[in-house]
């Protein structure tokens, strides 16, 4: 209640005379419990976080800590150890404002999605290779035979072919960045993934990820930092986030087609019919 009142100046020098005080009515360190030493640096380094705390956004902007609280009016050595803690504490909240943000992105995405929006909403969310990438998906589904679709990873095989279901049965409701909008649909890829549980977010530097809760190192999702803002990198999340699914090509000795065909036939079986191997081929245009 006393320490309240007092700016971090004056709660930091109150601080240094508050514990030097404990240190020497015990005696001195040498004479301690070196337990109990080990208690009271705990609670001083606990204090002192808790000043940081209330400082942080003057940190941030680049304002030493050692000015901010007065270090250099106490000692030296207490100078020198808020300069020595400066750089790692920046990096630290920078790191943490990240994590925020990414959670923040993430949440934000799921909603866009959910609320069916149009493909255009969803490309601020993505990373500039990725719209690339759904851009050459499109002309693939256009235009490559079996010969050629074989050749690719099971994200794409599945993802041409369920766009070729949609041209040949007229389901588009948009015309532009269609394999955008396949892939963030209600029943898109993304939406399938968040029906699993999610392990937690973890940021590295500008590298952002999320994995399952059965084993939250292995990430399904990445995202990428791009200055201000976090991106996903589908280029790099789908072909993780169909891993499991393509276990069972695996064990059946599938193909990625087969795989493909087969996963479509089980989805859409009631609702279309045909699913089969003309996919494979581009559909004719009318």
């Amino acid at each position: 209640l006393r320490y309240a009142k007092l700016s971090p100046r004056q709660t930091f020098r109150r601080l240094m005379i508050d514990y030097k005080g404990a240190i020497k009515a015990a005696g001195g360190v040498e004479k301690m419990d070196p337990e109990d030493v080990k208690i009271l640096k705990s609670l001083f380094t606990s204090d002192v976080l808790n000043i940081i705390k209330t400082i942080y956004p003057d940190i941030m902007k680049g304002k030493q800590i050692a000015t901010l609280i007065g270090a250099s009016s106490i000692s030296k050595n207490a100078r020198q150890a808020c300069q020595k803690l400066q750089i790692p504490f920046r990096m630290a909240m920078q790191q943490q404002e990240k994590q925020l943000l990414l959670e923040k992105t993430f949440a934000d995405l799921i909603a866009t999605v959910r609320a069916g929006s149009d493909p255009e909403a969803i490309l601020p969310f993505i990373t500039d290779s990725s719209e690339y990438w759904f851009d050459s998906l499109e002309v693939a589904a256009q235009t490559e035979n079996q010969e050629l679709l074989e050749q690719r990873p099971f994200c794409e095989v599945y993802m041409i072919l369920l766009y070729r279901l949609y041209e040949r049965e007229h389901l588009w409701t948009v015309q532009e960045d269609r394999m955008i909008s396949l892939a963030f649909a209600k029943k898109g890829m993304l939406l399938k993934l968040t029906e699993l549980e999610l392990g937690p977010m973890e940021v590295k530097n500008d590298r952002g990820s999320i994995g399952l809760a059965q084993s939250p190192k292995v990430p399904v999702l990445l995202f990428t930092w791009d200055d201000l803002k976090w991106e996903l990198d589908v280029v790099e999340s789908f072909p993780l986030a169909t891993k499991g699914i393509e276990s069972i090509g695996v064990k059946k000795n599938w193909s990625n087609t087969k795989l493909a065909l087969y996963l479509l036939e089980k989805e859409y079986r009631y609702d279309y019919s045909s699913i089969d191997e003309s996919l494979l081929e581009p559909i004719p245009s009318i």
